[in-house]
């Protein structure tokens, strides 16, 4: 069992999502970018251009009903996964994809338990060297600095 930091970038509170990030314990992550298109002009300005600033391990491109699959593999044998995220609307995005199969179907997340785990924090300031706000991989990997930081 173990702890998986999220986050997610989305055009608009009820667009579709652009990116998603999923980070372990142990800093190690994936970044996950769709081919969804932002029409939002704030999203456009500030998180579009950012898209791309980050240094995950792993990163990928792909089509919406592929981020379920992939963060499926991501997380690997942990059958209790714990996602933790900064905001509930990331906890429902990554509940949609995980539940949703390559040709858009319901699909069964696979795992007997996950525990959600929302902790309403900023995470902006933040001291982790070369932090991008709005980029779904740095802030998650933001969020985990804090949590991890306030278990030391």
């Amino acid at each position: 069992m173990s702890a998986y930091y999220i986050d997610c970038e989305f055009d608009g509170h009820n667009g579709p999502l652009l990116s998603l990030a999923i980070v372990r314990d142990d800093a190690f992550g994936l970044h996950i970018r769709t081919f969804e298109n932002a029409q939002d002009v704030w999203v456009i300005a500030n998180v579009m251009p950012l898209m791309d600033c980050h240094k995950a391990q792993q990163s990928q491109w792909i089509p919406l009903n592929e981020v379920g699959p992939s963060i499926k593999a991501f997380i690997g044998a942990d059958q209790l996964p714990t996602i933790v995220a900064d905001s509930p609307v990331d906890i429902g995005r990554f509940c949609a994809v995980i539940s949703t199969g390559s040709t858009g179907e319901w699909s069964s997340c696979g795992y007997p338990e996950i525990t959600f785990k929302v902790i309403n924090v900023d995470c902006y300031p933040t001291e982790l060297p070369g932090a991008v706000q709005h980029n779904a991989w740095w802030d998650a990997m933001a969020l985990r600095h804090i949590v991890k930081g306030a278990k030391q």
